[in-house]
């Protein structure tokens, strides 16, 4: 695959931070509960969605090296709210990195679960995410996504976060170009995500169908030929469910 771009911004050799949506529109507070901003020192360099109060999942492109863990203790969340900040305000520092078996050249398996040191709190505003068993991709859905993605190509980070209907691409479209078992297409008439978004959900009818991995094209720019490219749940929930337990 060539002209790949991962949402994840890099700072130094190997520390990513994050992709944000073009376009999109502020999301209320408390509509997006599960959404959490995944941190390295403090600043935002990916998203990602509440499993449990323990445990998070986002992309592995994020968090590892193909499939090798980077250190746990440069990372932690921020949950709780639309809006994210540089403190340790609704904050949790992150135990233990587990990654699947990612490769950045073929950008399968894009998807990691973080276990936190401490419980996310009971009655802090948040709640888990629900996951995708199966989704049929053999015809279009319409969908959500969200992130604190750069607003556009090499534009600025923002502090609240972003919301975005979108429409899926079918097998026989994602198909040409991407592997239809590993992963969702998906456009929009106007708009698109960027660098920061990384990690963060692709939701149809209430569950997450996708992780947000790559962009092939300027952010913002999608067509039938250059989507935007999520990693498929529904193929590693047994993964996630089995990663995600004390």
């Amino acid at each position: 695959m060539k002209n790949l771009i991962i949402l994840a911004v890099f700072i130094g050799a190997c520390t990513a931070v994050p992709l944000r949506i073009v376009n999109g529109t502020d999301a209320h507070e408390g509509e997006f509960k599960y959404v959490v901003s995944v941190r390295s020192s403090l600043s935002h360099i990916c998203g990602g969605t509440i499993l449990n109060n323990r445990f998070v999942l986002t992309a592995a492109h994020c968090v590892c090296d193909d499939s090798t863990p980077r250190d746990a203790s440069l990372y932690s969340i921020q949950y709780g709210s639309v809006n994210i900040s540089r403190d340790t305000q609704r904050s949790i520092n992150v135990q233990t990195i587990k990654c699947g078996p990612f490769t950045m050249a073929s950008l399968n398996y894009d998807v990691a679960v973080l276990q936190l040191v401490s419980a996310i709190p009971a009655g802090s505003n948040w709640e888990p995410v629900v996951l995708s068993q199966s989704f049929d991709s053999t015809i279009q859905h319409s969908g959500i996504v969200v992130g604190w993605g750069r607003l556009w190509q090499d534009g600025p980070i923002p502090t609240t976060l972003q919301k975005l209907n979108v429409r899926t691409l079918t097998n026989t479209i994602c198909g040409l170009r991407f592997n239809n078992d590993h992963h969702v297409c998906l456009t929009t008439t106007l708009g698109g995500v960027c660098n920061g978004d990384s990690g963060t959900s692709l939701v149809v009818n209430g569950v997450q169908v996708g992780i947000a991995s790559f962009i092939t094209n300027t952010c913002g720019t999608t067509s039938a030929l250059t989507p935007n490219v999520y990693a498929r749940v529904p193929t590693y929930y047994s993964w996630i469910i089995e990663n995600s337990r004390l």
